[in-house]
């Protein structure tokens, strides 16, 4: 795997997974083997953090900064410190639809749910309503905590695959520290 820094122009989520893509020229867009999220604004540009089994290489719409490989090894028994930037989100049982959820321990429950590997301490969570041009607004939810590692493979699957929806748009990414 790889990961890296890439700066782009693009604020529009929709845009943003557009710009991404444009990274991966030789990679069948149904092959999605990539996670990103935002970390920061730079004068007009955004910084991306990405995650890809794939070498990325800069494109017109997207300037790779940096990228080193690295290989992914989780324990049990091992805590680490986590950032992920979500969907937190639930289907409505009668209407069928798929609201945000809203409430903080809602968010948190939701999150231990999706990592049922470990056991989760959230330090900090903060939200914020992030715009696409093709679809409504979404809420997306920065959580950092303390991740103790029960089953490693879970954990694993969960940094590597992403977790839950907007992943196309820059949710989904877990890092893991020591």
């Amino acid at each position: 795997m790889y990961i890296s820094m890439v700066r782009i122009r693009k604020t529009d989520t929709y845009n943003q997974h557009k710009a991404v893509w444009s990274l991966f020229p030789d990679v069948p867009e149904r092959k999605r083997d990539h996670l990103f999220r935002v970390e920061g604004k730079e004068n007009n540009t955004y910084l991306i953090l990405l995650q890809s089994s794939t070498k990325p290489k800069s494109s017109e719409q997207a300037e790779v900064l940096q990228t080193k490989p690295f290989l992914l090894e989780v324990y049990e028994g091992v805590s680490y410190r986590f950032k992920i930037v979500a969907n937190p989100t639930k289907r409505c049982s009668k209407s069928k639809s798929i609201i945000d959820l809203e409430d903080e321990g809602e968010r948190i429950a939701w999150l231990q749910r999706k990592l049922a590997g470990a056991n989760i301490t959230v330090t900090s969570q903060s939200d914020a309503l992030v715009k696409s041009e093709k679809a409504k607004c979404s809420r997306y939810v920065t959580f950092e905590g303390v991740l103790h590692v029960l089953d490693r493979s879970q954990v694993y699957n969960a940094v590597v695959m992403g977790i839950g929806r907007k992943k196309h748009a820059g949710a989904g990414l877990l890092s893991l520290a020591k």
